[in-house]
């Protein structure tokens, strides 16, 4: 079949044009540095960045949660090592009134300073967030947990934490660690030791021995489990960031440009449309009406 003048000049005009295509599409590419921005650029890499990114941005919702997560654990811990010194120094004044020697005016005056240390602990056991919700009341974050007495009013409910995508871990300890449900109402206990030192009441000085020491065994106890939580937590966030890493890089590896092959492209894709120009031309040239 023969191929008629007008129809090389349309065959040469639609080579000129899709390599100008190219070169502006690798033009973009440099200039932008992304090579694939909406789905028709590459549909199946366009698809799998975005699963990637959409996986990367709730990896980095969870990272928002599990650091404040770390930091309610954290301010927990130090409300515990508070109230568990408390604890320690207070059975350590136990032990010097229960000595029969002591009087009733040595004894008052401990009184008055194991008070002064239930102060100390009660303001621990009722420390804020600083979103100010109360670390150690359960579900009942709003509310003061412990009483002027010592005695807990909030409830047994915890926490859990996403650590991982569908993976929940506890992440918070209620104020029921520190009451009779787990041994001993660590809080009361120091009330019951002022008591009896202010009335010189030397069988229950003795009594408030033991009971301060598996008190101050349940805060350990405590403490412990609110570290074991946070280290669950602060390995989950840097897995996590991880994985956020290797997410990112993979969105990039999927849609960004590499620039030695675009580049090394479009001189290719360059050359082609400058030949194609040329041929354009000289064919314009010789199927011209004049000559």
């Amino acid at each position: 079949m023969r191929i008629t003048g007008s129809r090389m000049l349309e065959l040469a005009a639609q080579a000129t044009s899709r390599a100008q295509s190219a070169v502006a599409d690798l033009s973009h590419q440099l200039s932008s540095g992304h090579r694939v921005e909406r789905p028709s650029d590459d549909p199946l890499a366009w698809a799998q960045a975005r699963r990637a990114a959409v996986r990367q941005a709730a990896s980095a919702g969870r990272g928002e949660a599990l650091g404040l997560g770390h930091d309610h654990l954290v301010d927990t811990e130090r409300a515990l090592t508070t109230i568990g010194g408390v604890l320690s120094e207070s059975r350590q004044l136990a032990v010097q009134a229960a000595n029969a020697s002591y009087s009733a005016v040595d004894r008052a005056a401990l009184a008055d300073h194991v008070a002064g240390l239930l102060q100390v602990a009660l303001a621990a056991a009722n420390s804020k967030t600083t979103a100010g919700e109360y670390l150690l009341g359960g579900s009942l974050g709003t509310a003061e947990p412990f009483d002027a007495a010592g005695v807990y009013q909030g409830d047994a409910a915890t926490r859990s934490l996403e650590i991982d995508e569908g993976a929940l871990s506890p992440a918070s300890l209620s104020g029921a660690s520190l009451t009779a449900a787990e041994g001993v109402d660590v809080l009361p206990a120091l009330g019951r030791l002022v008591t009896a030192l202010a009335a010189n009441d030397l069988a229950a000085v003795q009594a408030a021995v033991g009971e301060l020491g598996a008190a101050h065994a349940q805060v350990t106890e405590a403490r412990g489990q609110v570290g074991s939580m946070r280290a669950v937590i602060d390995e989950a966030d840097q897995l996590r960031g991880q994985l956020e890493d290797t997410l990112v890089a993979r969105v990039a590896e999927l849609t960004d440009t590499d620039v030695i092959t675009a580049a090394s492209e479009l001189a290719r894709r360059g050359g082609a449309l400058t030949a194609a120009q040329a041929v354009n031309a000289k064919l314009a040239q010789l199927l011209s009406p004049g000559r």
